[in-house]
This record gives C-alpha cells, sequence and structure tokens, in this order.
C-alpha cells in the first residue's frame, strides 16, 4: 500500500470533519481505534475498505459526490502549496517536451515567470549540446530516475547557471510515461566558491614550496656554519617541516572536494595495506614496539585517500608518545555475525589526545580549527566519513588512546567464505 494512499486516507477523514459528516467520522474513528494494533500496511488496507462501507452508509449519493470532490481539491492545495514555497525548482514537462507546471522556485532561479514560460520547451534553457534533453527525457520515458545529475541551464537574462537536477517520469494512466517532474538546485555560487578555493590553494601551495627551497638552502649554509644540535637551526628545521606538512594537507583537502565522495571510491586490501604501513613505522620508529592482530583477505571499499588517514593515525601513535617505549597495537575484527563492516583499532601507550584533537575526531558538528596541528586529524575524519565509515576514540589497553574505525566490507569476511 503506497503512501498516497495514506494521504488519501487522511484527506477524506479531514474532509468529513469541516463538511459536518460528524457519524461517519465517528464510526471511521472506531474503526481505526479497533484496528490500531495491525500492522502499517494491513492497517491502511482495513481502513479504506471500512471507509467504502462508512461512505456507503451514512453518506448520500450527492454528499459522497461532494466529499471526493472537496477531497480533490484539499490535496490538490496542498500539492501546489509545497510546490509553491520549495525553495528548488520544481518544473512539470509533458510528454511533448512542453513544460506544463512552473513554480515560484523556478522564476526565482531562472528569472522567468510562469506566464513567459508555461508551454515553453523545457530544452530552451539547456545551456548544453541540443540532445541533452533529448538523453535526458529518453531514460525517463523508459521508466528511470535522474539523481543529482550536474549540468548546466540558462538564465532569462543570458547567464549560465550551474544546477543539480532530480527528475521522475509521470504516470497518467497505464505504465507508460506522458511526462516528468524536475527537481532543480542553483549550484552555481558553491562551484564559484570550490573553483576559487581550488585556486587559492594551487597558488599558495606552488608559492609556500618555492619559499620553503630558499628557506631550506639558507638552513642548510648556516646549519653547516654552527655546530650540531643548535637549538635555534633545529627549531626552524622543524617549523619548515610542519609547513610542508601543512601544504600536503592542503593538497589532499582539493582532492577531497574535487569529485563527489562516490566517484573516489576504491577497494584496498586492509591486511596488506595496513602490514605496508606498520612495515614503514618500524623502520622510522626502531625503538617503537609494534604489535598486530590483523585478519588477512578482508578488503573494504574506502575514499582513495584512505592510505592517507592510517598514515596519520599509525604515525601519530608514535610521534606524539611521550613513553619510554612506545606502544603501538592494531587489530581487525568483525562486529557479531555481520560481515558488511569490519572494526579496525589503533592503540597506544601515550598521553591520550587533547580534548581539542578529539573532539576533532568527534564532534557531529564542524566547527572552526583550533590550530593547524589539528589539519591532519581533520583530514582524516573526513576521509573516513566519505569511505561511508564512522570513527570512535576511547582508552587503550595502556591507558593510552584507542582510535576505533568502523569500514565497510567489498566482500564477505573469511568466515563467510
Amino acid at each position: 500500500m503506497s503512501r498516497h494512499t495514506e494521504q488519501l486516507v487522511g484527506a477524506l477523514f479531514n474532509v468529513l470533519k469541516t463538511e459536518g459528516h460528524t457519524e461517519a467520522q465517528q464510526r471511521f474513528i472506531e474503526s481505526y481505534q479497533s484496528h490500531a494494533p495491525a500492522q502499517r500496511e494491513e492497517l491502511v488496507a482495513t481502513l479504506v475498505s471500512d471507509f467504502v462501507s462508512i461512505i456507503q452508509d451514512y453518506l448520500t449519493p450527492q454528499e459522497r459526490a461532494d466529499v471526493f470532490t472537496a477531497t480533490v481539491e484539499y490535496l490538490r492545495e496542498q500539492f501546489l502549496s509545497v510546490i509553491e514555497v520549495a525553495p528548488v525548482a520544481i518544473i512539470v514537462v509533458a510528454e511533448d517536451g512542453s513544460v506544463q507546471l512552473w513554480n515560484t522556485g523556478a522564476e526565482r532561479i531562472f528569472g522567468w515567470t510562469e506566464t513567459e514560460f508555461l508551454t515553453e520547451s523545457y530544452s530552451r534553457m539547456l545551456a548544453e549540446l541540443p540532445d541533452t534533453f533529448e538523453t535526458y527525457f529518453s531514460q525517463l520515458q523508459r521508466g528511470e530516475r535522474l539523481t543529482g545529475i550536474e549540468t548546466r541551464h540558462r538564465h532569462k537574462n543570458g547567464s549560465t547557471l550551474d544546477v543539480r537536477l532530480w527528475a521522475a517520469p509521470v504516470y497518467t494512466t497505464g505504465d507508460t510515461p506522458t511526462g516528468a517532474t524536475f527537481v532543480i538546485s542553483d549550484i552555481t555560487a558553491q562551484k564559484q566558491r570550490e573553483q576559487r578555493l581550488t585556486i587559492l590553494n594551487r597558488v599558495l601551495r606552488h608559492n609556500i614550496r618555492n619559499d620553503i627551497t630558499v628557506l631550506r638552502g639558507h638552513l642548510d649554509l648556516l646549519a653547516d656554519q654552527v655546530s650540531d644540535g643548535n637549538k635555534h637551526v633545529e627549531a626552524m628545521e622543524k617549523r619548515l617541516v610542519n609547513i610542508e606538512s601543512l601544504s600536503e594537507s592542503a593538497r589532499h583537502i582539493e582532492q577531497l572536494q574535487a569529485r563527489d565522495d562516490e566517484e573516489s571510491l576504491t577497494t584496498f586490501e586492509l591486511g596488506a595495506e595496513l602490514q605496508n604501513h606498520l612495515d614503514r613505522l618500524e623502520l622510522d620508529w626502531p625503538a617503537a614496539e609494534i604489535q598486530s592482530n590483523i585478519r588477512a583477505g578482508t578488503t573494504i571499499e574506502a575514499h582513495e585517500l584512505f592510505p592517507y588517514a592510517l598514515d596519520n593515525l599509525i604515525e601519530n601513535a608514535v610521534e606524539h608518545n611521550d613513553s619510554e617505549i612506545p606502544r603501538v597495537f592494531v587489530e581487525t575484527s568483525f562486529e557479531s555475525e555481520s560481515s558488511q563492516y569490519v572494526a579496525l583499532a589503533i592503540g597506544d601507550n601515550g598521553p591520550g589526545l587533547p580534548k581539542v584533537e578529539r573532539e576533532v575526531l568527534t564532534r557531529e558538528t564542524e566547527t572552526d580549527l583550533m590550530h593547524s596541528a589539528g589539519m591532519g586529524l581533520w583530514l582524516t575524519r573526513w576521509i573516513i566519513r566519505s569511505s561511508g565509515g564512522e570513527l570512535a576514540v576511547e582508552p587503550s589497553q595502556w591507558d593510552g588512546t584507542r582510535i576505533v574505525l568502523k569500514l565497510r566490507t567489498a566482500c564477505p569476511s573469511p568466515d563467510d567464505e
């Protein structure tokens, strides 16, 4: 039973009340109360059946006609009010491509009034190739839907707008579509912001690289003239490394915003990926004690930048660890009997995450960065979320930090094979 049927039943009940048919209304309430414990679809089907009987028993033929007419008008007014207040363009197109409905949102976004564009061809607005509309419409006529397609449309003033559209076929009789409904959102400002950020990011990174090259050259000359271990030289070297890290993080941010999450997903063999990171960690930090319990044969689906997120989490477990012997423990496991998600835990015996950095990883809402050191954690969080995963922070078995990632698998777990 569709939601449209539920809406119809609700509208009929409201009209009975408005028209003053109290006996029929009371009988309907009693029917609802007696069947309320039933499953939703069963309840709606029963109410429809009872409603037909109630209408027949309590209303004259003329009253029945008036109730049904008022119900149609009630639903029509609701439908039109939703269309008119919608902040997006809602356009209904007939089978021949002519516009049959043009809401206030369409007028605001595209500039044409309803009077100016009604019965005009929808393709008049398209700023793409002439056959673009035919391609869209042929899909809709086959009963397919269009979801989140980014394209370009024209404004009345001649400018071009970046838009995102959704569309569904309209059926008036039978199984063959007789038109389509388009819902269109103007994303021009969003696209311009993305473009400006991309250009700014590239210019800044280019300038930063050049400045770092110059500074490093001078720093090398200075290091040759002072004794080894000079604290001023070491401080400048550390700052240069931080700036290089920020530049690299900015490049990754650009990659994250360049494409939709779905387009950026790829597969990783989790065990092999983890082992590669742990092998590098062992070379870079020979004093660290590394333990692992990694299940082989687990393939995950994640954002293409997932290795960067792993690098950040695993290296942080040692880099910010002030213990005499830094310890890192990495394990993977499957939640209960489900094999759709794998849990990856990374624990350490360090001092624990500072409050600010913990919030970067776990807050539900985005907040401003408190300092540049959190950039890598922000990126890690974005990458995991873009992968359809989750991230949690808890104490480790050594009273340090344990970060748990919940990642989607791309194939069944070994136990299910």
